[in-house]
């Protein structure tokens, strides 16, 4: 499990908040505060890169999905920790290519593997081989599973309670019943809703 600590945000410099946080150096390690000290798999300071955390945490997700292994990002934290801000969405103009999160990396990766294997095998003279991308897309918000693919979710949100159950299965895999699923062939048709954050699984 990796650990990434935000950047302080403009308003928190403008307060003169502290940064109470520190990485020990060549160590996944994190003190919070002077004595209190936290491992992990990985540790990301306030300096690191959005591809430098694909890369480390993501990548070889991405890359096992070929070789048939399930794989979930999760990002899990308190309100204001940057969830949103490391799984992106891709979805803010105002955000750079290099700024991309988690997710919108992630599609990219997938359907680029999926091209050049295509490609591999036509050049090849194989049959090209023949790939399914299933996508739902759920939000947790106030102990409330919400479906952000469901296109009468916002006309009547407030009268409106999820009927989505989650379920775990007797190998203790978990399915989710009553979420919309889009079968997706490229990356601009997964990149349809501007609220994703905090949970991505590939199919």
């Amino acid at each position: 499990m990796p650990a990434l600590i935000r950047p302080q945000l403009a308003k928190e410099k403008i307060e003169g908040c502290h940064i109470c946080t520190s990485v020990t150096p060549g160590e996944p390690q994190v003190f919070l505060g002077k004595d209190k000290a936290f491992t992990f798999d990985y540790v990301f300071d306030i300096d690191s890169r959005q591809d430098d955390i694909y890369m480390e945490c993501t990548e070889k997700l991405i890359e096992g999905c070929f070789e048939g292994y399930n794989a979930t990002v999760f990002a899990y934290g308190q309100t204001g920790a940057g969830k949103t801000y490391t799984m992106g969405t891709g979805f803010d103009v105002n955000i750079t290519e290099e700024e991309h999160g988690i997710i919108p990396r992630a599609v990219k990766h997938l359907f680029r593997r999926i091209d050049e294997r295509k490609r591999a095998a036509l050049e090849q003279g194989l049959p090209a081989p023949d790939f399914k991308v299933n996508a739902q897309f759920l939000e947790l918000y106030n102990e409330e599973v919400l479906d952000l693919f469901d296109t009468t979710r916002d006309i009547d949100a407030k009268n409106k309670k999820s009927n989505i159950k989650i379920h775990e299965d007797s190998t203790g895999g978990i399915y989710t019943v009553g979420v919309t699923t889009r079968n997706v062939a490229s990356e601009a048709e997964v990149c349809v809703s501007p609220c994703v954050t905090g949970c991505f699984v590939l199919c």
